[in-house]
């Protein structure tokens, strides 16, 4: 069995109930990776490969889009270590900077990269492993970006990569 980095850890809040029946924040431990770690989200094995920006995507002069602010890009490769065949969404990621404020991904954006590149939604057979990338369009100043991977859209449990742009 391989040994994998002790992954770091940062208190985000959850609810619980408390004896009056009122609900009430506690911390809980959200591990933070970073980019290349494998990251066991529910039946989806992510790994972030690696990111770039660009001002636009797609190569062709007359198939591009310009971001509003700036993309930020995810190399990703995700693995379907369930027994059976699961859904994979782009919206499983979210970016949640230095602020607090949260970005989904840019799916039409994503539609103008080369090749079929984009990971947006498709079905994935156990043990079929999918690379692709995933596009978000944030703000220009953006510097610190943790990316929360949710095993599935109802989830509470998040698991953050950190990214300094």
């Amino acid at each position: 069995s391989r040994s994998w980095p002790r992954p770091r850890t940062s208190g985000t809040p959850s609810t619980t109930s408390s004896e009056n029946g009122n609900i009430k924040a506690t911390p809980e431990e959200a591990k933070t990776y970073s980019v290349g770690d494998s990251i066991q989200a529910g039946d989806f094995k992510w790994k972030i490969t690696k990111f770039t920006t660009a001002q636009s995507v797609g190569s062709n002069p007359y198939l591009t889009t310009e971001a509003s602010g700036i993309y930020l890009i995810l190399d990703v490769e995700v693995e379907n270590t369930g027994n059976s065949a699961e859904y994979l969404m782009d919206s499983y990621l979210k970016l949640v900077d230095d602020q607090g404020r949260e970005f989904s991904p840019d799916s039409s954006a994503a539609i103008y990269l080369d090749s079929n590149q984009a990971l947006l939604f498709e079905q994935v057979n156990p043990g079929i492993v999918k690379k692709g990338k995933i596009v978000f369009d944030v703000p220009e100043n953006l510097n610190v970006v943790n990316v929360r991977i949710s095993s599935n859209l109802l989830s509470s449990s998040a698991y953050n990569v950190k990214l300094v742009i």
